[in-house]
């Protein structure tokens, strides 16, 4: 979080550092001179549910959105790989055309947040986890006088839903971070976690066509739906790599 913070000029003290209360005032609109300014030179990390909902909304399977629309990189603190979004020319966002954001409804998690930034401590003496505003110098946002609290700004934005869709994988990003960060995960690893975070066809296929079902049990039930709700399938792809990354309980094995 330090190193984020350091490369966005922050610094955090009692004045920055915001809370779900915490008031700032921020509007973005077409009449803006630097609408879709922030739409270029982006480092966006994707989550599990933006390429879901992304990749559904252009029509396309896991690995065809992956392929077109994402790049790899290691993330430095949990050495995991992540995909971030691949730009187009002159580094716009390929989505962004003079009317805005051509999948907004569908838009990924960071540009929900912005222009906030959060923070997770997991730490009981370092504190909670917290938000802070990025003031860039071209958003001329910041002079609307529209006031939100973070918590209206969240619920505005639809952000909610977003992080509790990935709330399980984001549990499975902290135990490497907290158990293990040293640690580089060998190949087997890296591939279980590329699949059960971003290739959710690739997983699917992997449940219900391979021996998979012969060794967990799961519940008929549960079966029918993950067979037909993406969603589920990407919490359960979660709570898989809990078991298989951290021997964490949340799958049972048949008995012998």
């Amino acid at each position: 979080m330090e190193n984020i913070l350091e490369k966005l000029g922050i610094e955090l003290n009692a004045e920055t550092r915001l809370t779900g209360d915490s008031k700032f005032s921020f509007n973005c609109h077409s009449g803006l001179s630097c609408f879709n300014t922030c739409c270029s030179n982006l480092d966006i990390v994707l989550t599990p549910y933006d390429i879901l909902r992304m990749k559904n909304r252009l029509g396309l399977s896991s690995a065809e959105f992956i392929s077109a629309y994402t790049e790899p990189v290691i993330q430095k603190e949990s050495k995991l790989p992540f995909l971030k979004l691949k730009l187009g020319e002159e580094g716009k966002c390929r989505f962004v055309a003079a009317e805005g954001c051509t999948v907004y409804g569908d838009r990924p998690a960071a540009c929900r947040y912005y222009p906030l930034g959060f923070g997770i401590y997991k730490n009981e003496e370092a504190g909670d986890d917290f938000y802070f505003l990025i003031k860039e110098e071209h958003c001329k946002g910041f002079g609307e006088q529209r006031e939100w609290t973070v918590g209206e700004w969240r619920k505005n934005q639809g952000i909610d839903e977003y992080d509790d869709k990935n709330r399980v994988w984001m549990e499975v990003i902290l135990n490497k971070k907290l158990y293990s960060p040293e640690l580089e995960p060998d190949e087997k690893s890296l591939k279980m976690f590329f699949m059960a975070s971003y290739d959710l066809d690739a997983f699917r296929d992997f449940v219900f066509e391979s021996r998979f079902l012969d060794v967990f049990d799961i519940e008929e039930e549960r079966l029918e739906i993950i067979r037909s709700d993406d969603s589920e399938l990407m919490l359960f792809a979660h709570q898989w790599l809990l078991f298989a990354l951290f021997k964490k309980p949340t799958m049972n094995l048949k008995q012998a």
